[in-house]
């Protein structure tokens, strides 16, 4: 059956925009998942809600969530903004632990008789939501959005309340770079409290729609693996129907017959893949998975010169009953990440679509003047990533926050590497581990098919596991996050901790600011890792096996018209413009010499955070050297 020609069942996805009221002044209004996108059944809840400070910790005995109790919402907020920011309204850098937000909003008649789901981009920390006086579900975690069915809750007219708790100093919570003192010092900033991306609803069919879908490329043999999971009972008329286009060329069509679902007995579609060397077969009913070729004419890898990009389209769909239940629109590269078998020349080198790539990455930390995490628009953020190709550069390094799914979105389209971090815990204890596996295995979840992601990072410079070169038990939980990360996600590289204390890992990171005098002037000279450190490169008994070496933190000049009492740089500060930029090219250029066996690295950093000035743009992203001058320069160093 042609699924071009099937009926949308009206009743699930039909959605006039004109009852979405005030759409076009609301903030952040683009959808916020592009790599998994519905069209036309979503409705965003950014914009002004109520809002209120419970520093005394009363809202849940006065039970703040009830619909008589709206006058304790003193406050107005705009979501998505945090409340330390100024564009969230408030811009209150002190102290809060507790905060509460109200939302009232009608639901439009299209979303009647489906199912409706509440979806939250991003919360920090630990949040209770309520609907009309309901409890209806609890998150804990910063970075990582969450979902809640909420049908049977919702009414045509609808309060929605949510409680966030942020402990400001508990240092067990991975916070990254926000800051446990109330004013921002050093390589600390503000912090980030409460809903921080968007918030939106989306109506699904009662029946059958997809949870979520994981794409692995394998471009040695032109095909890709799909992990799907549908909710819902299967019937021998049920179909997902698998739809690849490129350039809106149709490039390949699976369709699997979704019978099983929900019965355990159920035989499953011959096209769907089984374990190789399973003795005993247990009939799961999802996820399930299956492949599809890519005709060899028209495999068109992802790169950082041509990012190509296929569109998928996956449809669930009643064969008998001519209906489409659900159609999610995906995108995907084709592109691998590896390391070279054995050493290229001196050691291992970094291969992308099995050709050796020199990383030239920017230290990226994702805060906006006015939005701190939140970027003020999707244009801002493009402009960030265009600002890295206009440099020359050809990738970043996220450091110490989950990005928005839009900022990878970009990265994708623009072809820009990246390399995915998570902000660490301060302390060593079994609540801060437990922390950071939860919601780096989230992390690695949700962004599992952004192309532009070839590298996951783990710790930073030891941070959780201080002194762990003379602490058994903190090396031994560095070597099981590396493998535990393996395991979930098997096709990128990892990184167990950026800068020392390296244990197993797939990159040999080193951090570096000034002293360069002491970069060594061989291979054989490198592998000493003497840079007249506190720490050492490698924890005992592990040791270099040649992975690429890559510096991952160098740089960090600033302007001297910007030294003031409380901002700094790491590297020094130039008179003007054109010294800043020479800085940077005599730098680059002494790691251009040592190319045979540094492979990359990572310049701290694209712009100005606060008080630390080491950005090639100032916070406000204004050049403070020459793009294109910079540009011309990289063009001719490296490989």
């Amino acid at each position: 059956m042609d699924v071009n020609n099937l009926k949308k069942n009206k009743q699930y996805f039909i959605l006039d925009y004109m009852t979405l009221k005030n759409n076009d002044n609301i903030p952040r209004p683009e959808y916020p998942r592009p790599h998994f996108k519905r069209k036309d059944n979503w409705l965003n809840l950014n914009g002004e809600w109520e809002f209120s400070f419970d520093d005394e910790n009363v809202g849940l005995k006065q039970k703040w969530y009830k619909k008589e109790q709206k006058e304790k919402f003193n406050r107005k907020i705009i979501v998505p903004f945090c409340f330390q920011s100024k564009l969230s309204g408030i811009g209150d850098l002190s102290f809060h632990d507790i905060i509460w937000y109200r939302k009232e909003f009608e639901l439009p008649s299209q979303f009647d008789d489906n199912r409706i789901l509440l979806h939250f981009g991003a919360v920090d920390y630990y949040c209770m939501v309520f609907l009309n006086g309901e409890r209806v579900g609890e998150h804990e975690g910063g970075y990582i959005g969450f979902t809640l069915d909420i049908t049977d809750i919702i009414e045509k007219n609808n309060i929605l309340v949510v409680r966030v708790e942020d402990p400001s100093s508990d240092i067990e919570i991975p916070r990254g770079k926000q800051f446990w003192f109330e004013k921002p010092t050093s390589i600390f900033y503000p912090r980030v409290s409460g809903i921080w991306q968007t918030v939106w609803l989306e109506c699904v069919s009662l029946k059958n729609y997809l949870k979520w879908v994981k794409i692995t490329p394998n471009i040695d043999d032109s095909h890709i693996i799909l992990e799907c999971d549908v909710a819902g009972k299967g019937n021998p008329n049920l179909r997902l129907s698998a739809k690849v286009f490129f350039n809106d060329e149709d490039i390949a069509q699976e369709n699997i017959n979704l019978s099983f679902l929900g019965d355990l007995k159920a035989k499953r579609d011959r096209k769907i893949l089984r374990p190789k060397g399973t003795q005993i077969r247990i009939q799961n009913p999802s996820p399930f998975k299956f492949k599809m070729k890519i005709p060899k004419d028209k495999l068109h890898l992802w790169d950082t010169v041509t990012p190509n990009l296929y569109d998928l389209i996956l449809t669930i769909y009643d064969s008998r009953l001519n209906e489409i239940y659900d159609e999610v629109q995906c995108y995907f590269g084709m592109r691998k990440i590896s390391l070279s078998d054995r050493p290229i020349g001196t050691n291992k080198r970094v291969l992308l679509n099995n050709k050796p790539i020199y990383q030239k990455l920017f230290l990226v930390q994702g805060y906006w003047p006015d939005g701190l995490y939140t970027a003020p628009s999707d244009e801002a953020i493009k402009r960030d990533i265009q600002y890295i190709k206009e440099f020359g550069f050809n990738g970043l390094r996220t450091h110490q926050k989950v990005f928005d799914p839009r900022f990878l979105y970009w990265c994708d389209k623009m072809g820009v590497l990246v390399w995915g971090e998570i902000g660490n815990a301060f302390q060593f204890t079994p609540k801060a581990q437990l922390r950071i596996i939860n919601q780096f295995a989230a992390e690695i979840e949700r962004d599992y098919n952004h192309p532009s992601i070839i590298v996951w990072t783990i710790l930073n410079e030891g941070w959780g596991i201080q002194g762990a070169h003379r602490n058994p038990e903190r090396r031994n939980y560095t070597v099981s996050l590396y493998y535990l990360m393996k395991s979930l996600d098997p096709t990128r590289l990892v990184v167990d901790n950026d800068g020392w204390f390296h244990t197993k890992t797939d990159l040999c990171t080193i951090h570096l600011y000034g002293r360069y005098e002491l970069l060594a002037n061989s291979f054989e000279e490198e592998k000493k890792f003497d840079l007249r450190s506190a720490f050492p490169t490698y924890l005992e008994p592990y040791f270099y096996e040649d992975e690429p070496i890559i510096y991952s933190e160098i740089g960090g000049f600033g302007l001297e018209s910007e030294e003031s009492e409380e901002s700094w740089g790491y590297g020094g500060v130039g008179k003007s413009s054109d010294e800043l930029l020479e800085k940077v090219i005599n730098l680059l250029k002494m790691f251009d010499a040592r190319k045979e066996w540094i492979h990359g690295f990572c310049y701290t950093e694209l712009y100005d955070q606060f008080q630390e000035v080491n950005g090639l743009l100032t916070m406000d992203r204004k050049p403070k050297i020459s793009p294109s001058r910079l540009k011309q320069e990289i063009e001719n160093l490296f490989y």
